[in-house]
């Protein structure tokens, strides 16, 4: 909470995505977006999906540090099993709306520095590690990761 208050005060804003309202979110965050339990790698896909469709991610970052994208963005875009994950997709799991993953995911791409803290509460669950990669995923994908102020998880 400490890290978090500071930045506030250096004009960052906080986005709170949680099932509970709990008192960080009343005192630290800008905006408070539930979420069911257990659904957060839904809504960070179709952030994917987002960023991936409107040419917001660092393709240039992807190039250069990770591999395996183009394995995930075929994932995203649903030629792996048929279904893109859009948006609406994941509005009707997560209980997200769509217009709100979408402003999210543009949002998310566009600030730099970003910082995604994700706390770990979805990763301790039935295949928790997916939680984890995909947030690793999008801090990749906005080229957060190595950078002052980004963060990646």
């Amino acid at each position: 909470d400490f890290f978090i208050k500071k930045a506030r005060e250096q004009g960052a804003k906080v986005v709170c995505i949680d099932p509970r309202m709990t008192m960080s979110a009343v005192s630290l965050a800008d905006e408070w977006i539930p979420i069911r339990p257990g659904t957060d790698v839904a809504m960070m896909s179709a952030m994917a999906y987002v960023m991936i469709k409107e040419n917001l991610h660092d393709q240039a970052f992807l190039d250069k540090y990770t591999v395996g994208f183009e394995k995930f963005k075929e994932y995203i875009l649903g030629r792996e099993d048929g279904i893109e994950k859009t948006p609406a997709w994941a509005a009707e799991i997560s209980g997200v709306d769509a217009a709100t993953i979408e402003r999210l995911a543009r949002e998310y791409a566009g600030t730099k520095p970003a910082a995604l803290m994700d706390c770990q509460g979805p990763a301790r669950s039935a295949m928790g590690e997916q939680y984890n990669r995909c947030a690793a995923t999008l801090s990749a994908m906005t080229g957060n990761v190595g950078r002052a102020g980004g963060s990646a998880c």
